[in-house]
C-alpha cells in the first residue's frame, strides 16, 4: 500500500514531580562564570586522573550498573530493592553507602558526566555507561536512606549551567532600502561628473580665449618705369622711373585652436586637473582635441557602468502552467560561512502516537459530467483554428554625392595699328638732313622714320602711326555640388506562427441524432490507519514552502522546456547614452546603429588670388558648408599677401567684418547652422592667400535626433526578440497538449517531503545551510571532496539526517494569502494534476510535525540545550527538567519503527482529478449506493 498522508495524536507529557528526578553535583567544574569556561573547566577535569573512564575501572561502578538494570522501568519497594543491592554488591545498601569510597566515586562520576556532556564528546569516556552507573548509585543511596518505594530517575543536569547562545535575530525590516550598487559605480559616476564640469567650462570660452596670432611684414623695395604721356599737341615726352614699394606679410596663429596662458590659468583647477589626468597639456593640446578626449573617456566610463536592467526570467513548466523566475546558479564553490553553532529557538511539543493513512488504488471510475457535444443528423461540424502572426519591415536607404568643380583661366592679347598720311609745304631754311627717330610700341612692334635730305623750300610728307595693345585676362570658375541623400536598407523580419487545432464530427450519413458525454475521472483509494507508537515530536509552521521548488524548478536550462525571455527595454529615448546604446544593441541582435555624432567638427575654406593690373582690386565670396546638427561657434582665419602702398584688405566671416591688417585671428560666430558665408575684398593687392575654419559644436537636437532613431532601431529589436520569445511559449502550449503531464504522485511527493525537511532544519539549527559545499575542483577540472570540510560538515549532515523520522513527517499546508501579497496572483494560478503537490505550490505557510527517532531523544534534547550534536557514542540520558517528562515517557514507549499496528477499519477516498473520458455512448451516468459507498451503475 500506498501513504496517503500521516497524523499525530499529540499531547504534552506529564510533569514529573521533584522526587522523581536525580539533580545531578557538579563540584570538580566551575559552572558559573559562562559557557566557555565550562568548557575549559571540563576539558582540564576530563584531562586529570580524577574522571572516570569506563564503568569497568571500579568494582563499584559494576555493581551500580547491574542494580539499574535489575529495576528497568519498574518500580520497587524499599525491600525488593534491597534485595537487588544485596544481589549485586553482597553488602545491604546502608553498608554500601557508608564505605569510605562511595561518596567520592558518586561525586566523580557526576563530575564526568557533567564534563563530558559541557563538550559534548565522550572523548574516551563511556557516558552513557555512566549514566546508568549514577542512576544505579542514587538507587542505593535512596534505599538506604528508607524512600518507600524505590525506581530509577532520570538524571538532570544542574539549574545553573549556562546555556548555548542562539543566533542573535534581527527584526524584518519593512523598507527594502536602496538597492546595491557595485563597488566601483560611485567612483564611476564621480569621474564621469568631472568629465562634465571639464566639458562645460571649455565650452564656454569665448574666441579670446585663443592664443594671439602672429604677424610679419617686410617691406621690399622694388622699381616700376612709367612713359609720360603726350601732350595735346601731340609732342614727345621722354619716358620717367618711379619706385614703389611692396609689403609681405602674413597672419598666422601658431597652433590653431590653442587656448592663451591667461585663458589656461582661469580655467578651475579640478578642469585642470581632470585634463592632466588624460595627458592632456592645456597649453599646447587644440580645443577640438581636448574636447572630443574627453568626449571619449566619458563614453568610456559610461559604457563600464552596470546598465540597470529588468530580472530575466525563465519560463519553466511547474506543474501545469508557465512561471518566471530568475536564471539557475553554478554548482561548485566555496560555503559562504563557518559550521553553524547555535541552535534555533523551536522546542518538541511533547509526545504522541504517530499514526499514518496508507491508501492503495482501487479503480478509476467516472465522476461528474464534464462536456456533452451534440451532433444533429446529416450535420457536419468541423472546428478549425489557425493563427498567423507576420511582421515585416523595410527601411530605404541610399547615399549619393556628386560635386563637380571647372576652372577656366583665359587670356586675350589684342592689337591694332591705326596710319595717318597729310602732306605740307614748308619753308625751311635751315633743316638739317639725316635726322632718324625710332620708336618701339608693345612687345613686338617697331616703327622707323628717317629724313635725310635738305632744301631751302621743300615739301613734307609724313605718315603717323598710332599704336594701341590690350591684353584681357579672364579667369572662371563653375563649381558644382549636387549631394543627392537617398537611404536604401532594406529589412525585411517574417515571423509566421501557426497553430492549426482541427475537431469534427461528421454525421451527415448518421440515422439520428448523436450526442458524446465526457465525464471527469475520479480515482478510488482505500485507506487504513496504522499506528506507530510514541514519538518525542516537533511541531513548526513554515513560510510559503513551495516557493524554492519553483525557484529551483526554472531555474534548469533543459532545451525545449525552459525560454529565456528578452530582457525588458524601458528605456526613453532620453536614457539612451554613448555608454549604453552598444549593450541594448548586443542584447536585441540589431545592427547597423551608427554611433552618436561627435561632441565637434571644423569645416574650412581656401581663397587665393593674383591682380595684375592697377589699381589691383578684387572681391570673392563663398559659403562654408556645415553638416546637418552643427552650430558654428568660433571662426579662426589666416592670411599671407603682397601688397602695394595704401593697401587694404577686409575679411566677412558671417556676421564678422574684419580688417587683415589688424583684427585678430579668432572671433566668436552667432550660432549659425547650414552654411557660413565668408566674403573678401581689398585693393593695392598684388597677391594674396587666406583660409578660414569654423569651429562647430554639435547640438542638442542632433543629439535627440540620434537618441530617438537609436531608440527606435532597439526598439524594433527587443520587439522581435519578445515575439520570438511568445511563439516559443505558444508553440510549447500547443505541444503541452498532445503529452502526459505532471510528474507521477510519488515523485511529487519525494519533492515535497525535501523541501519541508530543509525548512524544518533551517528553524531547528537556526542557519541556512551557507556553511555547507565540500566540493572542490580539480587541476583537470573534476569535482573532488574538499577532505577537511568534508571531516567536518559529514558528522553534522550525518546527526540531522539521523536523528529524525523524516519518512514520517506530518504536514498540512495553509492558503496562499498567507505568503507574500504582490505574489497572490502568481501563487493563486499555479495548478498540478496531482492535487496535493498544487496545494504545494500555491500554499502561504504550512504546519509540519516531525518525529525523533527512537534512541536520538537524548542526543536532540542535548543538542537543544548547548547547540552542538554528540559527537562521541550514544548519549547519555541527561538533560534539563524541561525535557524530561519527553525522554521518560518516551523510553517507558512500546513499539518501534516497522511494527505497525493497524487502526480501526479501512475505508474508501474518492479524488478528483483533471483527467476526462469520453462515454462508450449517449447515455447518462448513475450510481448506486454499495453499503457505504456510492459506485457507478453506468
Amino acid at each position: 500500500m500506498n501513504e496517503l498522508f500521516r497524523f499525530m495524536v499529540m499531547r504534552p507529557a506529564d510533569l514529573p514531580a521533584t522526587t522523581d528526578v536525580h539533580t545531578l553535583d557538579a563540584r570538580a567544574i566551575d559552572i558559573g562564570d559562562g559557557a566557555p569556561a565550562l568548557r575549559r573547566s571540563a576539558k582540564a577535569f576530563l584531562q586529570s586522573d580524577v574522571a572516570v573512564r569506563t564503568v569497568t575501572e571500579d568494582p563499584l561502578g559494576i555493581a551500580a550498573r547491574a542494580v539499574a538494570a535489575a529495576l528497568g522501568v519498574s518500580r520497587m519497594s524499599n525491600a525488593d530493592a534491597e534485595a537487588v543491592i544485596l544481589a549485586a554488591t553482597g553488602r545491604a545498601s546502608t553498608a554500601v553507602v557508608s564505605g569510605g569510597d562511595f561518596a567520592a566515586y558518586r561525586q566523580r562520576v557526576e563530575d564526568t558526566l557533567i564534563a563530558a556532556k559541557a563538550l559534548s564528546d565522550s572523548s574516551g569516556t563511556d557516558a552513557r555507561g555512566l549514566a546508568t552507573v549514577a542512576q544505579g548509585l542514587d538507587v542505593i543511596a535512596r534505599t538506604a536512606d528508607g524512600d518507600p518505594e524505590i525506581a530509577v530517575r532520570p538524571l538532570v543536569m544542574p539549574a545553573s549551567l549556562p546555556k548555548a547562545d542562539r543566533p542573535a535575530s534581527e527584526p524584518p525590516s519593512t523598507d527594502p532600502g536602496p538597492r546595491p550598487t557595485g563597488p566601483d559605480e560611485g567612483r564611476i559616476r564621480a569621474e564621469i561628473d568631472r568629465l562634465d564640469r571639464a566639458i562645460a567650462a571649455l565650452g564656454g570660452l569665448s574666441a579670446s580665449g585663443f592664443a594671439a596670432q602672429t604677424r610679419s611684414e617686410a617691406p621690399q623695395p622694388r622699381t616700376r618705369t612709367a612713359r609720360a604721356a603726350g601732350d595735346a599737341g601731340g609732342a614727345a615726352r621722354t619716358s620717367a622711373a618711379r619706385t614703389e614699394t611692396e609689403n609681405s606679410g602674413s597672419v598666422t596663429p601658431g597652433i590653431p585652436w590653442v587656448l592663451d596662458t591667461s585663458t589656461v590659468q582661469k580655467l578651475p583647477a579640478a578642469v585642470r586637473s581632470t585634463l592632466r589626468g588624460l595627458t592632456l597639456d592645456v597649453a599646447a593640446t587644440p580645443l577640438p582635441v581636448m574636447l572630443r578626449t574627453l568626449d571619449e573617456a566619458r563614453g568610456s566610463l559610461l559604457t563600464s557602468l552596470t546598465v540597470p536592467i529588468s530580472a530575466v526570467s525563465a519560463v519553466s513548466l511547474v506543474g501545469s502552467a508557465l512561471v518566471q523566475t530568475p536564471g539557475a546558479s553554478d554548482l561548485v564553490g566555496d560555503p559562504a560561512t563557518g559550521m553553524p553553532t547555535g541552535h534555533g529557538s523551536i522546542r518538541p511539543v511533547g509526545v504522541g502516537d504517530l499514526l499514518l493513512v496508507k491508501e492503495h488504488v482501487l479503480r478509476y471510475e467516472g465522476g461528474e459530467l464534464a462536456h456533452v457535444e451534440n451532433v444533429l443528423k446529416s450535420e457536419h461540424l468541423d472546428r478549425e483554428t489557425r493563427r498567423l502572426e507576420r511582421t515585416e519591415t523595410t527601411i530605404l536607404t541610399e547615399q549619393e554625392t556628386t560635386k563637380e568643380e571647372e576652372r577656366d583661366t583665359q587670356s586675350t592679347d589684342r592689337f591694332s595699328l591705326s596710319r595717318e598720311t597729310s602732306s605740307t609745304i614748308k619753308d625751311d631754311t635751315q633743316f638739317k638732313a639725316g635726322l632718324s627717330v625710332d620708336a618701339k610700341y608693345g612687345p613686338f612692334v617697331e616703327v622707323k622714320a628717317n629724313a635725310d635730305f635738305a632744301t631751302n623750300h621743300s615739301s613734307e610728307e609724313s605718315t603717323k602711326q598710332a599704336s594701341e595693345f590690350s591684353k584681357d585676362v579672364v579667369a572662371r570658375s563653375v563649381s558644382k555640388v549636387v549631394d543627392r541623400v537617398l537611404e536604401r536598407r532594406t529589412t525585411t523580419t517574417l515571423n509566421e506562427f501557426e497553430e492549426r487545432y482541427s475537431h469534427g464530427f461528421d454525421n451527415t450519413k448518421g440515422a439520428g441524432n448523436i450526442s458524446g458525454v465526457y465525464q471527469w475521472v475520479d480515482k478510488v483509494l482505500q485507506a487504513q490507519v496504522y499506528n506507530y507508537g510514541k514519538r518525542m515530536l516537533f511541531d513548526v509552521t513554515l513560510p510559503e514552502p513551495g516557493t524554492a521548488f519553483i525557484v529551483a524548478q526554472t531555474k534548469g536550462k533543459l532545451e525545449g522546456q525552459t525560454f529565456t525571455a528578452p530582457v525588458p527595454f524601458t528605456l526613453t529615448p532620453t536614457q539612451v547614452t554613448e555608454g549604453n546604446y552598444a549593450f541594448w544593441a548586443h542584447q536585441y541582435d540589431v545592427t547597423g546603429i551608427e554611433a552618436p555624432p561627435p561632441p565637434v567638427k571644423t569645416f574650412s575654406k581656401a581663397f587665393d588670388g593674383t591682380v595684375p593690373q592697377d589699381p589691383y582690386e578684387f572681391s570673392k565670396s563663398a559659403d562654408i558648408a556645415i553638416d546637418d546638427g552643427y552650430q558654428a561657434k568660433y571662426a579662426l582665419w589666416t592670411a599671407a599677401w603682397n601688397t602695394y602702398s595704401g593697401a587694404a584688405w577686409y575679411l566677412l566671416i558671417g556676421n564678422n567684418a574684419l580688417n587683415v591688417f589688424a583684427d585678430a585671428t579668432y572671433v566668436d560666430m552667432a550660432g549659425e547652422v547650414g552654411a557660413v558665408s565668408v566674403a573678401t575684398y581689398g585693393w593695392k593687392l598684388r597677391d594674396f592667400a587666406a583660409t578660414v575654419e569654423i569651429f562647430c559644436e554639435r547640438t542638442a537636437r542632433a543629439m535627440t535626433a540620434w537618441q530617438l532613431k537609436t531608440h527606435a532601431a532597439l526598439t524594433q529589436g527587443y520587439l522581435a526578440k519578445q515575439q520570438a520569445y511568445q511563439s516559443q511559449l505558444d508553440e510549447a502550449a500547443a505541444a503541452a497538449g498532445v503529452v502526459i503531464s505532471g510528474r507521477n504522485p510519488m515523485w511529487n511527493s519525494r519533492i515535497v517531503t525535501t523541501e519541508l525537511r530543509k525548512q524544518c532544519l533551517t528553524l531547528l539549527t537556526a542557519q541556512q545551510f551557507d556553511a555547507f559545499g565540500a566540493l572542490q575542483t580539480s587541476i583537470e577540472g573534476y569535482p573532488q571532496p574538499d577532505l577537511p570540510r568534508s571531516e567536518q560538515q559529514m558528522p553534522y549532515v550525518r546527526f540531522f539526517e539521523q536523528a529524525f523520522e523524516w519518512e514520517h513527517i506530518v504536514y498540512f499546508f495553509y492558503p496562499y494569502f498567507w505568503g507574500w501579497k504582490p505574489a497572490w496572483s502568481h501563487r493563486m494560478l499555479l495548478d498540478d494534476v496531482d492535487t496535493e503537490f498544487a496545494d504545494f505550490l500555491r500554499a502561504g505557510a504550512g504546519r509540519v510535525v516531525f518525529p525523533v527517532r527512537p534512541g536520538f531523544e537524548a542526543a536532540v534534547v542535548h543538542y537543544l540545550e548547548t547547540g552542538e550534536i554528540w559527537n562521541g557514542g550514544p548519549a547519555p540520558d541527561i538533560s534539563s527538567s524541561l525535557y524530561v517528562p519527553i525522554v521518560k515517557e518516551i523510553q517507558e514507549a512500546t513499539g518501534a519503527p516497522g511494527d505497525e499496528v493497524p487502526v480501526g477499519d479501512p475505508w474508501l477516498v474518492r479524488l478528483p482529478t483533471t483527467l476526462a473520458k469520453l462515454r462508450a455512448d449517449d447515455a447518462l451516468p448513475t450510481w448506486t449506493k454499495v453499503g457505504e459507498d456510492w459506485q457507478p451503475s453506468n
